[in-house]
């Protein structure tokens, strides 16, 4: 029986401008199912964009799906996809884009018209939340916070992770941070400690000095120290899953391997992607991106992706990344100085 991404027919996203995918926004060409400010949900979930997009998993087809950086979340053998779904299991909310730090790979929102714009959204978005939300929050199994920003940054994002637990007691968290304020007192606070189904924390380098050098406003020390109670956490039994991200870039790559067995050594899986966000300098980015064929220094990351420790199960590299072949180019180069 043919796999298939379940995402389309039990997860949605919420953005800021109320906007509902069902996954990353980014990952599938920003195709959206409805906007929450519009139409009910029950309207948007089983709407006719909603199943059109269903229709062509069906098919097994992804045409507006980045199949190069996403891997497609694939259901059981016997998930029995239909156009028309009940209430998603899951419900991921994206729209408080507000942050601790700046990873200069990540967006930039130095425009003081763009900040006041998002700001906005996100306001009719929080002012909205209990109407809109509370009915999909009594249904859902598990929340997604928050992949637009820092969860632990945001004073609303704290407040809905308690409105989340009273509204459903029995609900489970998948939590994506930066880790640095993901302490143990937070989550005693928050009485998270059983009620996290996945931990995913970013942090890009295994070195301060690397770590400096990528996250703006950073706490290294803080992570490392964070990510291992977490790791404990997940010996307990108390957390299904834990994943480290990194990003490649020029700046980093040269720890991927340690970065790995870094992971490996906590319990946690280590999860690769490629570099690929705009940003304001052109120059930077191309000396950022060295997974392009061109860069000076490609066929050193080719070489770092032959390790065997990226065919663990302890890794997941994206698919980008994994189909990187060496640049014969430049080998010749090399090769006649």
């Amino acid at each position: 029986m043919k796999k298939i991404c379940k995402h389309p027919f039990n997860s949605i996203q919420i953005q800021n401008t109320g906007e509902v995918y069902c996954c990353c926004c980014y990952w599938t060409d920003f195709y959206s199912f409805g906007n929450i400010f519009e139409k009910s949900f029950d309207e948007i979930w089983n709407g006719e964009k909603a199943k059109k997009f269903r229709q062509q998993f069906i098919d097994n087809q992804f045409k507006y799906c980045k199949l190069n950086e996403c891997e497609p979340f694939l259901a059981a053998d016997d998930f029995k996809a239909d156009l028309v779904c009940e209430y998603p299991k899951q419900i991921e909310f994206s729209y408080d884009r507000r942050c601790n730090v700046r990873c200069i790979f990540c967006r930039n929102e130095k425009n003081k018209e763009e900040e006041e714009y998002n700001r906005q959204k996100e306001k009719r978005i929080e002012e909205n939340f209990d109407s809109i939300f509370t009915p999909i929050l009594k249904k859902v199994q598990t929340v997604e916070l928050n992949s637009a920003g820092e969860l632990f940054a945001s004073r609303h994002c704290i407040e809905v992770v308690k409105k989340i637990i009273n509204i459903n007691p029995d609900i489970k968290f998948r939590i994506i941070s930066n880790g640095i304020l993901f302490t143990k007192d937070m989550i005693e606070k928050l009485e998270l400690k059983d009620k996290m189904e996945s931990v995913t924390i970013s942090i890009h380098a295994i070195s301060e000095k690397t770590y400096y050098k990528l996250v703006e406003h950073g706490n290294f020390k803080a992570v490392i120290e964070n990510v291992k109670y977490i790791a404990e956490l997940k010996k307990q039994g108390l957390i299904n899953n834990l994943q480290l991200n990194f990003v490649v870039t020029s700046i980093n790559y040269q720890e991927m391997k340690d970065f790995a067995l870094f992971a490996k050594n906590l319990g946690a899986r280590a999860f690769f992607i490629n570099y690929h966000r705009q940003i304001d300098s052109d120059t930077l980015e191309k000396d950022l991106d060295i997974s392009l064929p061109s860069h000076k220094n490609y066929n050193k990351l080719v070489k770092i992706l032959n390790n065997p420790i990226f065919k663990e199960d302890s890794c997941q590299v994206n698919d980008y990344l994994l189909k990187l072949k060496p640049n014969k180019n430049i080998l010749q180069k090399l090769f006649k100085k």
